[in-house]
């Protein structure tokens, strides 16, 4: 019977620490991301950009200025990048940029970064020259 006694008292106790763990892990999950940490995962998502064929290069706006617009455009492949997943992560770093913009005072170039579109050079997707992209909302 003692040992009946005692089981019912560690449980109580136990309860405050565990709410505890369990406020710390909530709290660590809810930290926003920074800037930074989501552009390396933009980065490891598109990886080396590989392709096989010029159809499967694309760009993506990246970032946003203060004066509005991305900060610029980056070359990914379809061969092997979750388009649903690049575009979900750039859309929150869009949106961090933004709020440290806005919380920062900032202020940036004010240069509209024009799409240059992307080719497939050497087996990986990369930028076009500057001045040989089609402007956007645009299809030639």
């Amino acid at each position: 019977m003692t040992s009946h006694a005692r089981t019912p008292l560690r449980i109580p106790l136990a309860l405050p620490f565990l709410a505890l763990c369990l406020l710390g892990c909530a709290t660590a999950q809810q930290t926003p991301e920074s800037a930074e940490q989501l552009a390396t995962q933009i980065q490891a998502l598109v990886g080396d950009a590989a392709c096989d064929a010029p159809a499967q290069c694309r760009t993506i706006a990246v970032g946003a200025r203060a004066c509005g617009g991305p900060d610029s455009y980056l070359a990914w492949s379809t061969l092997r990048t979750d388009e649903a997943r690049l575009r979900e992560l750039v859309k929150r770093h869009a949106e961090r940029r933004q709020a440290d913009n806005r919380t920062g005072r900032l202020s940036s170039i004010c240069v509209m970064a024009t799409d240059p579109g992307a080719s497939c050079q050497a087996r990986r997707c990369t930028l076009n020259a500057s001045g040989y992209g089609t402007p956007p909302g645009r299809a030639d």
